[in-house]
């Protein structure tokens, strides 16, 4: 009797342990990441001045808003945190926290705030800045 309760228990516990099924990501995390990637090229591409890695990514429109925006600068960097997103009819909004320093003529200036992305489109791109541009620093 014991031999066959030993038994039972050691089929149960190596019976259940099967593998267990991955559940595929969300169609909105998937967009998230795909947003922020992008936004990062852009980030990548504005700290190294390739104003056509900036193009890439960016509607006509938000283009220009960004290059009319930058400031001149002998060095940036700039950290982006995703901290939101939100999925609207009208598009996508990602918010980003940024710090960033720059380096013009010998003086080094920090600033940090909260820039909201709205993003259009498949494959995604940057719309407009709504709040917080960080390509408008150094003042």
């Amino acid at each position: 009797m014991k031999k066959v309760i030993i038994l039972l228990l050691i089929l149960l516990v190596f019976g259940c342990g099967g593998k267990k099924q991955v559940k595929p990501p969300s169609e909105e995390y998937s967009y998230t990441t795909q947003a922020f990637k992008i936004v990062d090229e852009i980030r990548q591409a504005y700290q190294n001045k390739d104003n056509s890695g900036i193009r890439k990514h960016c509607s006509e429109s938000a283009y220009r808003e960004i290059i009319a925006s930058i400031r001149p600068f002998d060095r940036a960097e700039l950290e982006f945190t995703p901290v939101f997103a939100e999925m609207f009819a009208d598009g996508f909004r990602l918010y980003v926290s940024w710090n960033g320093k720059w380096s013009y003529l010998g003086k080094e200036t920090e600033e940090r705030g909260l820039a909201i992305f709205l993003i259009k489109g498949n494959p995604p791109q940057v719309e407009k800045i709504l709040r917080g541009n960080p390509f408008r620093y150094p003042d």
